[in-house]
């Protein structure tokens, strides 16, 4: 068998197992499908926590991470977990409440507090609406 054949025959094979991988695989909506939209917050924990209310659309099905992050004053926060909330997405909006925690936490220092806070959300997979920074009044 020539050199040239050879390769035609391993690239065509290679076609053929991709297009079975692809056909086997579970159907995902198109990259950029989807948005996020920052509603509002509120103190719990006695500052120690802010629960952040999103809200989320994408096509139905798909699972996506939400990710929040909100600073105020020289309090910040991100998820102290570490871990960023899935949603399966519905097809409709729906919302999802993130809750973060006062970081770095110092006790009697570091809290939450009525007032102003900007909001950063982003959802994966959405490149559309994705990213907003707002600003909130948390009580």
């Amino acid at each position: 068998m020539s050199v040239s054949r050879t390769l035609r025959t391993a690239a065509l094979a290679a076609l053929l197992a991709t297009g079975s991988l692809m056909a086997a695989a579970p159907q995902a909506s198109a990259v950029g499908e989807g948005g996020i939209a920052v509603v509002g917050g509120a103190i719990a924990e006695d500052g120690r926590v802010l629960d952040v209310t999103v809200s989320v659309s994408c096509p139905a099905g798909d699972v996506r991470a939400v990710l929040v992050r909100a600073i105020q004053g020289i309090t910040g926060s991100v998820d102290e977990a570490g871990t960023l909330p899935m949603v399966t997405c519905t097809g409709s909006p729906q919302d999802v409440v993130v809750r973060l925690a006062a970081t770095p936490y110092v006790p009697d220092v570091s809290f939450w507090e009525a007032g102003p806070a900007l909001v950063t959300a982003w959802l994966s997979g959405a490149a559309t609406d994705n990213d907003p920074l707002a600003e909130i009044e948390i009580g």
